[in-house]
């Protein structure tokens, strides 16, 4: 339904193209900084995962050392 209904907007005569493009310009930009936004999320997510492995690691050397 909401396909159709885009459509029908943007195949009436009195769409401006140059407006349509520039919606579509801004939902291209979005898009690219949600998707940075998640991959900075997982770098720093696999920053704290090998930090608290390196901790576990010291925890476990010193309990046996102890």
């Amino acid at each position: 339904m909401f396909a159709a209904m885009f459509l029908n907007i943007a195949l009436q005569s009195s769409v401006n193209p140059n407006t349509f493009n520039n919606y579509m310009l801004l939902g291209y930009m979005v898009m690219g900084v949600i998707g940075l936004v998640y991959i900075v999320s997982l770098a720093v997510r696999q920053r704290n995962l090998r930090q608290d492995l390196q901790l576990m690691e010291r925890l476990l050397e010193d309990e046996d050392a102890g």
